[in-house]
């Protein structure tokens, strides 16, 4: 009897410890694939956020990583259905000019690092001026002539809101101008400030945020990526390219 005690204890013993330990490599796990597929983002930067983002949202760390490690991977199956010739985050290497557009809408073209596609999004501040977020520079302006997009897996949207809030927005984003600088935090974006480093969604999404208090974010995760804006509710398509 003392023996079957004892060895009951023990086992109890046992699969307790387990969990927690189960739980620290699943910690280690979503970690390690996350930074994996984006490796511009520190260990630092990424475990900072979760802890404010458990502290705030009373979720736990591990339970933050998996969600951000399965938005990542829902972002990359889209990317799958895109074409396979593209051009790098943010630059201006496509085939043909994003053309003229309205104040206040938006354009999205498949883009990648060497890493991950995460397509690109940029706002017009007028019909012939992009306002965008790029790796080099942080918040910037390029001509719709100089910015060059992949033909094929390219749009231009417009945001279904007033023009007064289209105006805004766009306002808005321009005055980050030579200001705020990239970031390459996309997977807890969302819960980062308005004002300071940002990726080209980010940008986006907060000046419609800021000014017409629209959610340009088709799965509200705690990333806003570009394809998220893009697929957004209250977002119209103007033309493909």
């Amino acid at each position: 009897m003392k023996k079957h005690l004892v060895t009951s204890v023990l086992a109890f013993c046992l699969a307790a410890f387990s969990v927690p330990s189960a739980f620290a490599q699943d910690h280690i796990s979503y970690k390690k694939e996350i930074l994996r597929m984006q490796p511009d983002l520190t260990s630092a930067e990424l475990l900072s956020s979760v802890r404010s983002i458990a502290k705030n949202t009373g979720n736990t760390e591990d339970a933050l990583l998996q969600q951000i490690y399965e938005e990542l991977k829902h972002d990359q199956s889209k990317s799958k259905k895109e074409n396979g010739s593209i051009g790098t985050l943010g630059s201006s290497g496509g085939t043909v000019s994003v053309g003229p557009s309205s104040k206040g809408n938006f354009y999205y073209t498949a883009s990648q690092t060497a890493y991950m596609n995460h397509g690109h999004v940029g706002m017009y501040y007028s019909s012939d001026v992009i306002v965008e977020s790029v790796p080099e520079t942080g918040v910037r302006t390029i001509s719709t002539t100089l910015r060059k997009v992949d033909q094929g897996d390219a749009q231009v949207k417009s945001v279904t809101t007033s023009s007064t809030n289209r105006n805004n927005a766009a306002n808005w984003a321009f005055s980050r101008v030579g200001i705020d600088a990239y970031s390459y935090n996309f997977v807890t974006n969302r819960t980062t400030s308005h004002i300071g480093d940002k990726n080209c969604s980010k940008l986006v999404w907060s000046a419609y945020k800021l000014y017409g208090n629209l959610d340009l974010d088709v799965d509200g995760g705690l990333g806003v990526y570009p394809r998220d804006v893009r697929d957004a509710p209250g977002t119209q398509l103007v033309r493909n390219i």
